[in-house]
């Protein structure tokens, strides 16, 4: 039985695209194909269907392969992409080969196609195969990490979802920003585990309805450093053990531990930090009820570019005016 395939076969010759086709037929497959022969028709094909290969010629009146591997790199979409030329020099195919295309094939010589599109669709289900795996560990890790983080919270019932709330704002500027998916990713995972250390404080002081006394509060501070043992040893892609430690740093030096300041603070404690204290502000302590939306603003806007980072200030007031 001949084994379907969805082409999009990117000529602007008929003739030669209904080559390829019968080629296709006659070695096993039942091809269903379109042809496109410009930019906008090859991004609306890609929008609209499916597809299992990319067959390209590599020169076009409007358009070429480079083009072409260019539109496929924008879309997102993994689809072997193999270039079928009547001319193409060696230095060129080179070069396409390093702008994503996985082989060319000259159009005297289509022996090699079935060959060629048979290994890549083995290659890219390999690799559909490869990203299912990442992304399950990937949830699997971010599923553990909230773990943590409520474990975390069963211990004071007075910050319950604290972690959870600062990663999800963390999650929220990352985006607004527009910072890669992965730093996205561990920003999320930075404000889960930030306040860690707490665990090695004692529930009485984390619980206590009354100010601090002195001794207390340098007790409580030490939280950020046994954040920073528990976490340092983690081979994690993202800087959680860092963030552990520093995310009561401030930019003018006057926050702890280390009086850090300015440049010497990275970019996820600014914005946990940001995070931490909107969160904080707004949620009710034994020893305070919460803060109004109009005074964590003030807070904001009074610290910003002193304490706090300013362009991550300004994206956490457009978040809050957005509710």
């Amino acid at each position: 039985m001949n084994k379907p395939l969805r082409v999009l076969i990117v000529d602007d010759s008929e003739d030669d695209a209904l080559l390829l086709v019968r080629k296709l037929k006659r070695d096993g497959f039942n091809p269903t194909f379109e042809r496109v022969d410009t930019p906008e028709a090859m991004e609306d094909a890609l929008s609209k269907n499916t597809w299992d290969i990319i067959l390209s010629d590599y020169n076009m009146p409007r358009f070429d392969a480079f083009a072409a591997l260019a539109i496929l790199k924008k879309s997102g979409i993994d689809i072997p992409f193999i270039i079928v030329s009547g001319a193409i020099g060696e230095e060129t195919a080179v070069a396409a080969m390093k702008a994503g295309a996985h082989d060319y094939i000259m159009k005297d010589n289509l022996a090699r196609l079935v060959a060629a599109i048979e290994r890549e669709l083995g290659e890219a289900q390999i690799r559909h195969k490869k990203r299912e795996t990442e992304k399950q560990l990937e949830h699997s890790f971010f599923d553990l990490a909230e773990t943590v983080a409520r474990a975390m919270d069963s211990r004071d019932p007075y910050t319950a979802g604290h972690a959870r709330k600062v990663a999800e704002y963390a999650r929220k500027i990352g985006e607004k920003m527009e910072l890669d998916r992965d730093k996205i990713n561990g920003l999320y995972v930075c404000g889960l585990l930030h306040d860690i250390g707490k665990i090695s404080i004692p529930e009485s002081i984390l619980c206590k309805p009354g100010s601090l006394s002195e001794e207390e509060w340098a007790l409580m501070c030490t939280h950020t450093i046994r954040g920073y043992e528990i976490l340092k040893n983690c081979s994690l892609p993202w800087p959680v053990a860092d963030v552990a430690l520093h995310h009561h740093e401030q930019l003018d030096g006057s926050g702890y531990p280390d009086g850090l300041k300015d440049d010497e603070l990275n970019l996820e404690n600014r914005i946990i930090r940001v995070c931490d204290v909107v969160e904080a502000m707004g949620s009710h302590r034994p020893y305070r009820p919460a803060k109004s939306i109009a005074e964590v603003i003030d807070e904001l806007k009074s610290g910003r570019g002193l304490k706090y980072d300013s362009n991550i200030i300004d994206v956490m007031l457009q978040l809050l005016e957005e509710g």
